[in-house]
């Protein structure tokens, strides 16, 4: 049969970049999610997305989708949007509900389960099991990724309407600073919720101290227990896609600035109360002030939901792969294959070995070294790539500019605020010893792995990301300006650089 996956085939397509993400692998993320996302997809939004392709390099992901397809996606599922608001709506309760269900499922059957009893057979059960429901809550959940990651077409209408509002009422604020504010979520995110739960626990164990210094040695036993409660339910939240989770140092470093800050923990538990009831204030006004009807209302509201739901969906998603870390480690260790190993075999794969009709992959060790998995016009479940092609689409997809000379970019404004300071090039974890109080933080794309360097950022600046993206909503919590999605940032800016970041205007100048 002919191979469909030819190179000519391949390029094609004109690919573009969505993402890049490390540490990762071909599974539980990359190749059942968006295999998931082409076959599935559809149902939910009434079009079809047929291509993706991702580039590995050991344990670095690149995402590349096809540029016109996810241009006529954006606008579709805004059209969808903007015909009937209810579907939005709905939307993001299925995004939340299908993420509970995720955590109930990992957490009852998988993490707290004595998964050494288990046969192989009822391992892999769990693991498909695991893979049926994560593509369940992928599936609702790209559909804010069209309208906002890679084009922000919602954000656009948005801003446009809210443009002609202020021109004609005269407004002292931008359209874009109107929207930032508008859009900012109701709720606490679980990342703030994690915040306020440590702050409290800083509170009073500053208060038993009555002066003296803060070591886990120090307290009392029972406030011993209640630390070690907090550092169990948030471990997850530094564990991104592989790990590692937060160690027990992290939170004891945590606790001991917060009660040793000049600012109270109690006085900044009154502010985070503060500044979300002060935001539903200032939403309500603007409402009022700038005019804005029934229906810009409703897709403001539909926004604020999106932006909330992404982070839920995102952290949901995170605990959930911490969690599936010990089914991950037990089939490993029945099929005698590392951790690193079990991530880059497919489904299909652990089924044949579980039953012994399969010793190993034969390309694994080729895999881990680099990879190209990638699916055209729908053709599932797609193809995992060693050969020459690997090598000629990573150097095609992957070549570099030269942008040093660039001293003017622009992007979206995330949060706004103006800083001027020194670039730090933040990626990943090794990234975070560089990066100190003051620093303007400049990333491809932030996760949860970089959020210690983000609360040292006078700004934050990002290559990609949209009003949902990581970046937005932290430093949104963090009040930090932030201008994301500017394509260039981490090609143009070097380390020691000096920058003036206008997140009012989403503009960032060397200077």
């Amino acid at each position: 049969m002919k191979d469909y996956y030819t190179l000519k085939n391949i390029k094609k397509v004109k690919w573009g970049v969505l993402e890049e993400n490390q540490p990762i692998s071909l599974y539980p993320i990359m190749y059942p999610g968006w295999c998931g996302i082409i076959k599935g997809t559809g149902r939910i939004l009434g079009k079809i997305q047929r291509s993706i392709i991702c580039v590995h390099q050991k344990l670095h992901g690149f995402i590349f989708i096809n540029h016109k397809e996810w241009t006529v996606l954006g606008q579709y599922a805004l059209k969808k949007i903007l015909k009937n608001s209810s579907w939005g709506y709905n939307l993001n309760k299925k995004i939340l509900k299908y993420a509970d269900e995720l955590i109930d499922f990992t957490h009852h059957q998988i993490f707290k389960v004595n998964l050494k009893t288990k046969t192989k057979n009822q391992l892999y059960k769990l693991y498909k099991e695991y893979d049926t429901r994560h593509s369940r809550l992928y599936n609702q959940a790209i559909v804010p990724v069209y309208l906002d990651l890679y084009k922000p077409h919602l954000t656009f209408y948005l801003t446009e309407y809210l443009h002609q509002q202020v021109k004609k009422v005269k407004y002292s604020k931008t359209a874009k600073e109107c929207f930032a504010l508008l859009t900012v979520p109701e709720k606490l995110s679980k990342v703030q919720l994690a915040e306020k739960d440590l702050l409290n626990l800083a509170f009073k164990i500053k208060k038993s101290l009555r002066g003296r210094l803060f070591s886990k040695k120090s307290v009392s036993k029972d406030s011993g227990k209640k630390i070690n409660q907090h550092i169990e339910k948030f471990r997850y939240q530094g564990y991104n896609f592989e790990g590692p989770a937060f160690h027990d140092s992290y939170f004891e470093k945590r606790l001991k600035e917060m009660i040793e800050d000049k600012i109270s923990p109690a006085i900044k538990l009154k502010e985070i109360i503060k500044e979300k009831k002060q935001a539903q204030k200032i939403h309500q006004q603007l409402i009022k002030d700038l005019k804005i009807d029934y229906q810009h209302h409703k897709l403001l509201e539909i926004t604020q939901g999106f932006i909330y739901s992404k982070d839920y969906r995102k952290m949901s998603l995170v605990q959930s792969y911490y969690e599936l870390e010990p089914l991950l480690k037990e089939i490993g260790r029945r099929l005698k294959l590392s951790l690193p190993e079990i991530r880059n075999c497919l489904l299909t794969e652990i089924k044949l070995m579980t039953e012994g009709n399969l010793a190993k992959p034969k390309d694994l060790n080729k895999r881990m070294k680099g990879c190209l998995f990638v699916v055209i016009d729908r053709k599932l479940p797609g193809k995992v790539l060693v050969d020459s092609r690997y090598v000629e689409m990573r150097k095609y997809l992957l070549k570099k500019e030269d942008l040093t000379q660039v001293n003017y970019f622009h992007g979206q404004a995330a949060c706004l605020g103006k800083a001027e300071g020194t670039v730090k090039i933040i990626n990943t974890i090794k990234d975070l010893p560089k990066m100190k109080k003051g620093n303007i933080m400049i990333s491809q794309m932030t996760n949860p792995d970089l959020v210690p360097a983000m609360k040292k950022a006078k700004a934050i600046v990002t290559d990609l990301g949209g009003v949902t993206c990581h970046a937005a909503i932290v430093s949104r919590e963090l009040r930090i300006p932030c201008v994301i999605g500017t394509k260039i940032a981490t090609k143009v800016l070097r380390d020691g650089d000096r920058v003036v970041v206008d997140a009012n205007q989403g503009d960032v100048k060397k200077t």
